[in-house]
């Protein structure tokens, strides 16, 4: 816990955001010194991250694991029904193939957005759920999707699983998402682990009106963010 609380202090205040622009050019970087120097110095923006996403098909991390809805997906599925209408526009961040994304489809939500790296699984999502709506997908990352909305543009938006903790604290990521988001944001986290821990709970109040935290499992909770 010791290491996991210095990890949360470097990724809340040490460490320094960029653009996503400036972000993204860096990952770009296919050079041995500047991969190693990323790894080094917490200042340098590391791609492993990106890189392993975009490769999760051939990395038994595809999209074929999240298919199926199971506790945390159903969790996260009946907290968007209490907290929006059919009518809101809602973003599924990180969605790999929108299996939450056709759960609201199947109940006529009718404005559904969502965006993963994964191309396959964008690519074949349609193919898996057979939407019955416009269910608006596109490949791309959380850093460039989120920079390219406008204020207030989504009703509601929501994520499920690791997705936030996977990038990194480069990046000024809730405040982008507060500032994309007119109503809520839905979001289950592990506040203790995976590649970017942090304070959430004190980043969230920055941008937030109210939380409201609910513990799930052992490591997981559940946050209702309103704006």
């Amino acid at each position: 816990m010791i290491t996991i609380f210095f990890k949360k202090i470097k990724n809340t205040f040490l460490t320094p955001t960029y653009s996503s622009k400036t972000l993204l050019e860096l990952f770009e970087i296919d050079n041995f010194f500047y991969k190693f120097f990323s790894k080094v110095f917490w200042f340098l923006p590391n791609n492993s991250q990106l890189r392993y996403w975009k490769n999760a098909e051939n990395l038994n991390h595809g999209y074929q694991k999240f298919i199926k809805m199971d506790f945390l997906s159903q969790k996260i599925l009946e907290t968007i029904l209490k907290h929006s209408n059919k009518n809101d526009k809602i973003l599924d961040i990180c969605c790999n193939a929108g299996r939450v994304l056709n759960e609201l489809d199947s109940k006529d939500y009718i404005n559904l957005y969502g965006f993963d790296i994964n191309k396959e699984a964008i690519k074949n999502s349609d193919k898996i759920f057979e939407f019955k709506n416009n269910v608006q997908l596109s490949v791309d990352t959380a850093e460039n999707y989120l920079d390219n909305k406008d204020d207030n543009y989504f009703d509601v938006t929501y994520s499920l699983g690791a997705s936030l903790e996977l990038i990194p604290s480069h990046y000024n990521l809730v405040y982008n998402i507060s500032r994309i988001t007119k109503k809520y944001h839905i979001c289950l986290i592990n506040e203790n682990g995976h590649a970017y821990p942090r304070f959430w709970r004190y980043e969230f109040k920055k941008f937030f009106s109210s939380i409201n935290c609910i513990s799930i499992e052992s490591n997981r909770t559940l946050f209702i963010l309103k704006k």
